[in-house]
């Protein structure tokens, strides 16, 4: 009965996202077929047609492939100092302190700032993968700390009493714990490294969508422009989907 319920409440949510993803749809043909938004804002089947045009798609497939690289890239690697970084804490606890206000202050950082002296330092190609990884860093070591912080004080206690080393307490315990909380920031940091990777690309990439981006506004393309920013959305939402579901999938798993 409880499960049923909790299906008709998921579908009852996903016909409501639905239908206010099609009234945004709708408004934005409206405002662009009526002139409301002026020339920056054309209508949704005039952005869509660029699709149709085989050299355009050509050139938004090799641009995104280039940017989710760099955001795949970023990911990885912000997940990974994150992750470290959030053990270091646990295992240090006296580092702890230091380390919340090193990852804040780190996530702080203007990208448009640090875009330039990333250029510099670690070359064009690198830039766009390293301002993706830095919002990740931040995102997934507040999980992770907030998540092993959230493990059974009473059965910590009984690894202690027992003997248990703390690997075998970090696998059985701690690890388990922090799961679900470093799932949901995942599906945060899929999306702020596609952003990283897109605003990473403005400080002279050789190709990507951000490229395509900041190109085709500056050449006045607004139609193709527009056409590239619903595939920076679309592949951020589809990570931040497929990222849900896995969260979902393990929860059920767990409980």
């Amino acid at each position: 009965m409880q499960r049923a319920e909790q299906q008709d409440g998921g579908l009852q949510r996903t016909l409501y996202q639905v239908c206010g993803f099609l009234l945004l749809l709708a408004a934005w043909q409206i405002a662009g077929k009526s002139g409301i938004g002026g020339k920056t804002l054309p209508a949704l089947t005039e952005v869509l047609r660029v699709y149709t045009i085989s050299w355009r798609r050509a050139l938004l497939l090799r641009a995104a492939a280039a940017t989710v690289s760099s955001a795949g890239i970023g990911l990885l690697l912000g997940t990974t100092l994150g992750c470290l970084t959030a053990l270091t804490a646990q295992l240090l606890p006296a580092l702890e302190p230091g380390l919340d206000r090193l990852a804040v202050v780190v996530n702080a950082l203007p990208a448009i700032a640090l875009g330039p002296v990333l250029v510099i330092t670690a070359g064009r190609e690198a830039t766009p993968a390293l301002l993706a990884a830095i919002p990740v860093f931040f995102l997934i070591y507040v999980a992770a700390t907030s998540g092993l912080h959230s493990a059974d004080r009473r059965l910590g206690q009984f690894f202690r009493a027992s003997g248990a080393s703390w690997g075998t307490r970090f696998r059985h315990l701690d690890a388990i714990s922090a799961l679900p909380a470093l799932l949901n920031g995942m599906k945060l940091a899929v999306t702020t490294a596609m952003i990283g990777a897109v605003v990473g690309e403005w400080f002279g990439a050789p190709t990507g969508l951000g490229i395509v981006i900041l190109n085709t506004m500056q050449n006045f393309q607004i139609p193709l422009m527009w056409a590239a920013v619903l595939v920076v959305a679309g592949i951020s939402l589809t990570g931040y989907a497929v990222s849900g579901w896995v969260e979902r999938v393990v929860e059920r798993r767990m409980s």
